[in-house]
């Protein structure tokens, strides 16, 4: 079976830009009148009108128009490049998955992979001890081709976490837990709006036997296959 590349959508970038573009003209119709109001009222108080706001304010639409114009097609050029590199590339194959977003980028063999499954925007990979292998934001790709694409290259896609009733909710200091399992986790918890270093954390937590997600703006934690802590017992259910 012939390799399926899997990108993001071209219309979502087209959108953000159109509407920056769009965004960008009305600046440019509307700079003068709203920078001559503001110099009256700054006019009538103790506060001096800065100088760029009386060129505005006299500024002609022959100029101000081409001007927000010209502002709108670089934001909107700028908001495209962004949307596009830190969308997911993703390539699937019988024998693995190649990963790229942003600067960072993965090889999976196919026998690590044990389970795939969504968690929100993500895309969540499992090795064959229910261990994390890698999340990845798969939000700019299209959630049917991207099933398709892994279920016809053989790849277990399920529809949801097949160890859902097995995470339990942490709290820093709860018992079932040791000190580094905490430490861990804490950092997790820290770091997890920061995708690079998210990633870090996820790696220390995988050599730990330990599985991370967020709920609610709660922690949950659920323990790999044959991973036990140095009590060798899990943390009751909430």
């Amino acid at each position: 079976m012939d390799v399926t590349e899997l990108r993001p959508s071209h219309l979502v970038p087209a959108l953000f830009a159109s509407g920056a573009a769009v965004l960008g003209t009305g600046i440019g119709f509307a700079a003068p009148s709203v920078a001559g109001w503001l110099a009256a009222v700054l006019d009538a108080s103790p506060i001096p009108v800065p100088q760029l706001l009386e060129v505005l304010a006299v500024l002609p639409l022959t100029w101000s128009v081409p001007a927000g114009v010209l502002l709108g097609l670089v934001g909107a050029g700028f908001l495209a490049f962004a949307i596009v590199h830190e969308g997911l590339k993703l390539t699937v194959d019988e024998d693995h998955l190649e990963h790229r977003q942003e600067d960072r980028e993965g090889w999976i063999e196919r026998e690590q992979v044990a389970s795939i499954y969504p968690d929100g925007g993500d895309v969540v990979v499992l090795d064959r001890r229910t261990r994390l292998l890698v999340r990845l934001d798969a939000d700019g790709l299209r959630r049917t081709e991207l099933v398709r694409a892994l279920r016809e290259h053989g790849y277990p896609w399920q529809e949801e976490d097949p160890f859902e009733a097995d995470y339990q909710r942490w709290m820093d200091g709860r018992p079932g837990f040791t000190a580094a399992e905490h430490r861990l986790i804490g950092t997790w918890r820290e770091v997890r709006t920061k995708k690079a270093e998210r990633v870090k954390a996820e790696a220390a937590l995988r050599e730990a036997g330990l599985v991370v997600r967020e709920r609610d703006d709660r922690v949950q934690v659920r323990r790999a296959e044959g991973a036990r802590d140095g009590a060798h017992r899990r943390p009751e259910a909430t």
